[in-house]
Parts: C-alpha cells; sequence; structure tokens
C-alpha cells in the first residue's frame, strides 16, 4: 500500500466513524425519548392517572340524552 491508499483510507474511516458517532448520539437520544414516554413510570403514571381520571369525571358529567341532568 503507497502513501495515497493509506491517506484514502485513513479518510474512509474518519468518515465511518463520525457517521457512527451520530449514530449512537441518536440512539441515546431515542433511548431517553423512549424512557420519559413510557407511563409505567411511576413519576408519569400518576400524571397519567389525574388526567384519565378528569376526563372520567368530565364523562360521567356530560348530558348524554334530554332526559338526563
Amino acid at each position: 500500500m503507497d502513501y495515497k491508499e493509506m491517506k484514502e483510507k485513513i479518510q474512509n474511516l474518519e468518515t465511518e466513524i463520525q457517521r457512527l458517532e451520530d449514530e449512537n448520539a441518536y440512539l441515546w437520544f431515542l433511548l431517553d425519548e423512549f424512557e420519559k414516554s413510557n407511563i409505567s413510570n411511576p413519576e408519569y403514571r400518576e400524571m397519567f392517572t389525574k388526567v384519565y381520571d378528569k376526563l372520567r369525571y368530565q364523562t360521567l358529567m356530560t348530558v348524554t340524552s334530554d332526559g338526563e341532568a
């Protein structure tokens, strides 16, 4: 392998390293988003339960026919 081929190979490897680093950062971001969207997490489950209970209460208080109050 001569100098030119080695330099080209180094450039290709540096490009591949950058691509892998970008992919790694993106995957960590996705993992973080998945953890935030997990409603089994007690912090989020409590908030979800409150919202669900409020919506259920509002549904029960909604008039569904002329004779109901």
